[in-house]
């Protein structure tokens, strides 16, 4: 029964997503603090169910394709809700969503080619702490509109924080490629 738990907690992760759509879209001050609320539970799923797959020994394909997926879903979707807001007006701007969006696109190819070759997708730590990342910058702003949403009007700290969230994941990007690309290139050799 424990091996079913990580991917359970990720198929969780991927069922909050319309939830924190609707709460974000219906633009109600109260919703914030549900959408918050939804927000950091996905967001701990998140984080216990990699580990509890290593505990239980019950990593699996899906847990493998999904898990990371998952994770892109729900923190793409926030920030194109962000983009709709007019508290984060000039501060979630739509370049900064685009190339979130294209890193991980891209980032999913390189993972679907590497598995259509038999290789296994070369991680660093670094990804993980852009994941962290991101997750707590969605969290500072979703708590800023939440309970100080003057404060976001054209704040300064938080569009620098937006632009660190858009670097930081653009460079793990780039991150990936190179090792993995090597991967490729070294294998195409040895063939």
């Amino acid at each position: 029964m424990k091996k079913y738990i990580p991917n359970t907690l990720t198929t969780l992760r991927l069922l909050l997503v319309p939830l924190f759509v609707i709460l974000i879209i219906s633009n109600e001050q109260y919703s914030y603090h549900y959408a918050l609320i939804v927000f950091i539970f996905a967001s701990l799923t998140d984080a216990l169910d990699g580990k509890l797959a290593r505990k239980f020994n019950a990593e699996s394909r899906f847990g493998a394709f999904f898990d990371p997926l998952a994770d892109k879903i729900l923190i793409l979707v926030a920030f194109i809700l962000f983009l709709n807001l007019e508290q984060l007006n000039g501060i979630v701007m739509p370049w900064m969503v685009f190339l979130i969006f294209f890193r991980d696109l891209s980032v999913t190819v390189l993972r679907t080619l590497l598995k259509s070759r038999g290789l296994s997708m070369v991680t660093s730590k670094i990804a993980k702490f852009k994941t962290a990342f991101q997750l707590i910058s969605i969290i500072i702003i979703l708590s800023l509109l939440s309970f100080y949403p003057d404060y976001l009007y054209n704040n300064t700290i938080i569009k620098l924080l937006m632009f660190a969230v858009t670097f930081f994941t653009i460079s793990t990007g780039i991150d990936y490629y190179y090792k993995n690309l090597r991967l490729i290139l070294s294998e195409d050799k040895c063939t």
